[in-house]
């Protein structure tokens, strides 16, 4: 995902080009000074943002969400990039459809590698089945028996707090994903809407710089 906003315009890059020499140069530099003071604040409010409206689980993943100076073209004015490391977050920002039949765990999060190694482990062992369930949705389950206590481990923590079971008697099935053939994602992120509402002040902090000069 990448938003990019340049307070500029027409008329402003050309009086940068009228500028020369040692004045043009700490123009560029004021201009950057500024987008790079108010930048740590959008970064800190785009994610605040993001963990007020995603489940977040791992701070690293709010971490890939930055907001930076780009000023190496000094024919330019700096911009402002705001944007994520995480290439499909923009699916959140705004929504989407993935295509393709995929498995999606049931009663908790599972890492994707992990998901694998898992159900791998399962169908490998011939303990894994697709069935309807009442609703008409496809559904992989497991058996529990002592020789998968291993990969069924989580699988059947999650199940039994959802559930509200105790105990769980061998042989009993256990849900462990759901087979679907496409996923929805409703836009839950904005922003952009975010980044835009800063522009003034940004723009304010810019022309308080080239003031000083």
């Amino acid at each position: 995902m990448k938003i990019s906003f340049r307070i500029d315009s027409a008329a402003a890059q050309a009086q940068l080009r009228r500028w020369g020499g040692e004045f043009r140069t700490k123009v560029h530099r004021s201009v950057a000074r500024a987008i790079a003071g108010e930048a740590r604040e959008i970064r800190d409010e785009v994610r605040s943002h993001v963990a007020g409206r995603l489940q977040v689980v791992k701070k690293s993943f709010l971490k890939g969400f930055f907001a930076k100076v780009l000023d190496k073209d000094p024919k330019r004015l700096p911009a402002l990039h705001v944007g994520s490391r995480i290439p499909w977050v923009g699916m959140h920002e705004n929504g989407g459809q993935i295509g393709g039949r995929m498995l999606i765990p049931l009663h908790g999060r599972v890492g994707r590698k992990r998901f694998k190694l898992q159900v791998d482990a399962l169908m490998r062992g011939g303990n894994a089945n697709f069935v309807k369930n009442a609703k008409d949705h496809v559904v992989l389950m497991a058996e529990n028996i002592a020789e998968h206590d291993r990969p069924l481990a989580g699988f059947k923590h999650r199940y039994r707090k959802a559930e509200g079971i105790k105990r769980l008697k061998r042989g009993a099935d256990i849900p462990i994903a759901v087979l679907v053939p496409k996923v929805v994602l409703k836009k839950c992120l904005d922003i952009e809407r975010l980044v835009a509402g800063r522009v003034p002040r940004l723009a304010a902090a810019v022309e308080k710089q080239i003031a000083r000069l």
